[in-house]
């Protein structure tokens, strides 16, 4: 698997994706609805798999993590409407390092999305606060840990020890994947990319 994070105003670069063998793109739910329901329609009819992501810092995302868990449901049913389990995927962003507040999202986001597909992305080593009430809200909840294997100002992480870090807490191996810079994907890599702006080209 190859997910890409489409940029914020922009239209997936089709000629850098298949360089680089990217075969799915999340979108990002701030966009107007209209431009992410073609950019949708377009990947799917290119065969690629699809998804949304927002985060829990953008202008009216703000609140609790039922409020993040809230605004986001209600941005994919202006975009998806008829949304299936698995069509858009969904990945949110909470950076918050507080573990009441993720379970309170995790627990909103299911009660209004039981059955979609989701991610949820953060820095890496971040396994010291992860109490066992999160480590088993994330299993019960099926989400998948997406540790972001680069700091802010983009120096790789190891990803294998962004993994050891989670899985030392108690999440399993199978719901972790790795985050990469798009700029410096290693050989081989499996997970996702931050984000088509940063992709070599040409």
């Amino acid at each position: 698997m190859k997910g890409l994070w489409i940029d914020a105003g922009n239209d997936p670069h089709w000629e850098r994706l298949e360089k680089h063998q990217i075969n799915r793109v999340y979108f990002p739910v701030s966009d107007p609805v209209a431009d992410v329901q073609r950019r949708l329609a377009d990947a799917r009819g290119r065969g690629y798999v699809v998804g949304l992501y927002s985060a829990w810092n953008w202008t009216g995302y703000t609140g609790s993590g039922a409020d993040y868990a809230r605004a986001t449901h209600e941005r994919v049913k202006l975009i998806a409407p008829t949304a299936k389990p698995s069509d858009p995927k969904i990945m949110l962003d909470d950076e918050t390092h507080d573990p009441d507040r993720i379970i309170q999202m995790l627990n909103e986001w299911r009660r209004l999305r039981p059955t979609t597909d989701t991610a949820w992305t953060l820095e890496s080593f971040q396994g010291g606060w992860f109490a066992p009430g999160l480590v088993e809200a994330l299993v019960a909840r099926k989400v998948r840990v997406v540790p972001q294997c680069y700091w802010g100002n983009m120096v790789q992480v190891c990803t294998l020890t962004a993994a050891r870090d989670l899985t030392k807490r108690g999440v399993p191996d199978s719901l972790i994947t790795p985050f990469y810079d798009a700029a410096d994907l290693p050989v081989g890599w499996d997970g996702f990319a931050f984000t088509m702006g940063r992709l070599p080209w040409p």
